[in-house]
């Protein structure tokens, strides 16, 4: 069984928090949300392409365990084709938070239920203090009606893409996590970045803008063509080592960084109740990284 999280794991999943809103940021200020996308997926799945090669002949594949890749593949797809319309509908510091939270509520209840994780009380703590960080990110109180303000924007487009993101976060986080015990982290993610490019394809040519796209932000998909794989492998490197019901919550330090990105780079705004929201945040990723 999985050991509670180790310092290692710590470190994997704070710095693939980071990675990860980088590219988000990046995506959001995209011209075409499924294009950049697409292109940074078919980036990606080639720079890994040989290492996973290598790894999957050295270790041999088995058909389960290419089964259970494809599957992998197609949920990150479907996650890739939801997130770029939340961008396209929403705020990077709305959309982001309230995907990434969602997704932090439904893994410990499906891992408790479907992997029959047990979850230590100090590391409920944790996760109640990342959740709680997480919904008061979008409050701003000027009166009682705005502590609903999250509630209400889920309503809105922008907040039902997020919540089908928050979703398809949580199916892969669990769905991943089983897949560990027949593939590498490397196959894994390698099967899950080519799912992201073949789901998105079809998507990015009906819109016919990929050369536009290509040429005005050519170095921002490299670079993210890098970071999205990388980002990923170090969270299923930590997931080999500790629980994906500590994992996934602590991975959601990310959502500091997405939110101080939204307001520095696009103007988005933080109030005061923001940066208390991200210190709360920040208290209950301590809490999951201390809890037994």
């Amino acid at each position: 069984m999985a050991q509670p999280m180790t310092t290692v794991a710590f470190l994997l999943v704070i710095s693939s928090g980071a990675c990860h809103a980088t590219w988000n940021l990046w995506l959001k200020k995209s011209g075409h949300k499924v294009t950049f996308l697409t292109l940074a997926s078919g980036i990606g799945s080639l720079l890994f392409l040989p290492l996973a090669v290598g790894i999957a002949a050295t270790n041999g594949l088995s058909v389960r365990g290419a089964l259970l890749g494809c599957v992998t593949g197609c949920i990150h797809g479907v996650y890739g084709l939801s997130l770029s319309r939340g961008y396209g509908l929403g705020d990077l510091s709305a959309v982001y938070p309230v995907a990434r939270g969602l997704g932090l509520a439904l893994v410990p209840v499906f891992a408790a239920i479907l992997l029959a994780e047990d979850v230590s009380a100090v590391a409920i703590v944790g996760i109640v203090l990342v959740g709680v960080g997480i919904y008061s990110i979008h409050i701003e109180l000027h009166s009682l009606r705005d502590v609903l303000a999250p509630l209400r924007s889920l309503n809105k487009p922008a907040g039902r893409a997020a919540m089908m993101t928050g979703a398809l976060i949580a199916c892969y986080y669990l769905w991943d996590k089983n897949a560990l015990d027949d593939l590498s982290p490397v196959v894994l993610n390698q099967f899950a970045m080519v799912g992201h490019f073949f789901v998105l394809l079809p998507f990015a040519l009906r819109n016919g803008n990929m050369g536009d796209e290509w040429r005005e932000r050519r170095s921002t998909v490299l670079a993210a063509g890098a970071l999205i794989p990388f980002a990923y492998i170090l969270v299923l490197a930590a997931l080999e080592t500790s629980r994906v019901s500590y994992i996934a919550p602590a991975r959601e330090v990310g959502i500091v960084f997405g939110t101080v990105f939204g307001v520095v780079f696009l103007a988005e705004g933080l109030g005061g109740a923001r940066v208390w929201a991200a210190m709360v945040i920040v208290a209950g990723v301590l809490t999951l990284a201390l809890a037994p």
